[in-house]
């Protein structure tokens, strides 16, 4: 449960870091997106018309948020008493 909330947390980071167009040479920038890249991929085609570079809004990172956000609300439900 605590590593669906970091998941969460990192996409939420890459979602403000591409949003606001932070630069990719920085090394803490580049490693959450180098972190979070694996789990976009599958939702990548979203945004296949996005540029490439500059400031951007990743649906497919979006919609990956709200599939960890689901995936913990689910198993907390599950498995409180």
């Amino acid at each position: 449960m605590i590593g669906l909330a970091v998941l969460g947390a990192l996409l939420l980071s890459r979602m403000l870091i591409l949003l606001f167009a932070a630069r990719p040479d920085n090394p803490g920038m580049a490693l959450i997106i180098q972190l979070t890249t694996p789990l976009v991929w599958p939702l990548a085609w979203i945004d296949s018309m996005q540029p490439q570079y500059g400031a951007r809004f990743e649906r497919g990172t979006l919609l990956a948020f709200v599939l960890c956000w689901l995936a913990s609300w689910g198993v907390t439900r599950r498995y409180s008493a």
